[in-house]
Formats: structure tokens, sequence, C-alpha cells
């Protein structure tokens, strides 16, 4: 999908020598609310910012100040995984 968002040029050069790339910030303030309100999971979140681990999507989180959405379900699959490797 493209958006396009029309600026006045004088407030783009400003907003960009603030924040450099202006439609990778959009992307990442976009991701970001996304994950805050549970539409995407942590690894659509690092699909959506090309963050190749999933420790980089929990740095990525934490430099954002926003808490990792960790649910039950996840906790049970983390537990089976842990489980399985202990069993080895």
């Amino acid at each position: 999908m493209q958006i396009i968002i029309e600026l006045p040029d004088d407030i783009q050069t400003r907003m960009e020598e603030q924040w450099g790339n202006l439609s990778q910030k959009m992307i990442t303030n976009l991701a970001l609310e996304a994950y805050q309100n549970q539409l995407i999971s942590t690894a659509e979140l690092g699909k959506m910012l090309n963050l190749s681990s999933r420790l980089e999507v929990h740095q990525f989180l934490k430099e954002a100040g926003v808490y990792l959405n960790y649910d039950e379900e996840e906790l049970e699959k983390d537990l089976t995984i842990l489980q399985e490797l202990r069993q080895q």
C-alpha cells in the first residue's frame, strides 16, 4: 500500500531536519501505535520495521519506552519451548 501526504515545503524541511526520513518516521510511529493498541503482534512489528530478530524488536520497544505485550498464550509457548529444550 502506498500513502501520499502533502506538506508545505518549509514544514517538510523542518521536520526532515529534526527527524530525517519522514517515510520511515511515519512507518515507525504507525507500527508503534498499532502495537500499543494490540492490532499487531511483536513479530508483525518486526516485519513492518525490518527488524531481523525478536531481540531487536524488544530493544526497539525498550528504546521507544513501550511495554512489551506479553500475554498468557505467549507465556505458555515460551514455557513449552523451555521444557523441550531442557529435555534435549
